[in-house]
């Protein structure tokens, strides 16, 4: 079997979003015998995610082109750059922002049922059945399917607010301290990259918990920044309020909004935090749209993702789909 070279990226002005995706393709049902590369081309990996890279058997990359044969997944916020060190014949991109110009034999577009960009490629796989599940979250989910156990009836709800891995505009900072407000109890989660001041809060900031996949599905409501983590909570059927964190959320927010499975508020980083609490209590204070929106949510992300992408990506290794 083939080598799978996967190409990402952890700086802390991108987030950690293309990384995390990285790791749960590397996660999918493989045939046997394939040898799974990162090349990460900024940042560093985290305990946990060297941990998620080892369990898969997964190396670090060696030389700037990998060896004859090998398949290449790029997962970077500029795509059209990497992409030309690469024969497009096996080469796989992700592009959310419709951006990529350039020539590839799969374009990946999990974030939009359409992908618009201007390249070339003979596979386009888009919409939501092509977003990658980490194999934790898809384990969670059916642990949730196969247990009758009724949901913990709690004094107080439980709101779980994560902006993602580095949240470089400190959407965090900006909406946490209004959150008091409100008649909940709060877990407040950051990155590894998260350089913000965390003192200053009422409430505690877990920074990378091991168990962030059980906290994500133990809450009862998510408020979420509208990158890789709300499919997350999609998968684990959690109701969600979403806001932008970065430049490329306001379109994918709005388009998952649309389906059901979210409620989308706007830019994180320009929105009145007070806009926020209000959409929160009044979610809170409504458990029948809670359950519709995760029901949603669940019928949209189904977990099965990774595995789709991971067989089209396959099939560039035969001979017939290079000839």
């Amino acid at each position: 079997m083939p080598t799978v070279r996967l190409v990402a990226t952890a700086g802390s002005a991108q987030g950690r979003g293309h990384l995390a995706r990285a790791l749960s393709l590397a996660e999918a049902s493989w045939a046997a015998g394939t040898t799974l590369q990162l090349e990460l081309l900024d940042g560093t990996l985290s305990d946990a995610e060297r941990g998620r890279a080892a369990a898969v058997g997964m190396r670090k990359a060696v030389g700037e082109g990998p060896a004859a044969g090998s398949l290449v997944i790029v997962d970077v916020p500029q795509p059209a750059s990497v992409a030309t060190r690469f024969d497009p014949a096996v080469l796989a991109v992700f592009d959310d922002s419709d951006a990529f110009d350039g020539r590839a034999a799969i374009i990946i577009q999990p974030s939009q049922a359409v992908w618009r960009g201007t390249g070339e490629a003979g596979v386009v796989l888009s919409g939501y059945d092509y977003v990658p599940i980490s194999a934790a979250v898809r384990r969670q989910r059916s642990a949730a399917d196969s247990s009758a156990d009724a949901a913990p009836d709690r004094v107080r709800p439980r709101i779980l607010v994560c902006f993602g891995g580095s949240d470089p505009a400190d959407v965090t900072g900006r909406i946490v301290p209004a959150l008091a407000a409100l008649d909940a109890d709060l877990e407040v989660v950051v990155g590894p990259s998260y350089r913000g001041a965390t003192d200053r809060w009422t409430v505690v900031a877990h920074r990378d918990p091991a168990d962030l996949v059980e906290r994500l599905a133990a809450a009862d409501v998510a408020l979420l920044g509208a990158g890789t983590m709300k499919f997350e909570a999609a998968c684990l059927a959690r109701p969600m309020v979403l806001l932008a964190a970065a430049d490329d959320q306001p379109s994918v927010g709005s388009a998952f909004a649309a389906t059901g499975a979210a409620r989308y508020l706007g830019d994180g980083r320009t929105i009145d935090a007070s806009v926020v609490v209000d959409a929160l209590a009044a979610l809170l204070a409504d458990p029948p749209a809670r359950a519709e929106l995760g029901r949603t949510a669940a019928r949209v992300i189904d977990g099965n993702g990774a595995d789709r992408v991971a067989a089209a990506i396959e099939r560039l290794a035969q001979p017939a789909a290079r000839s």
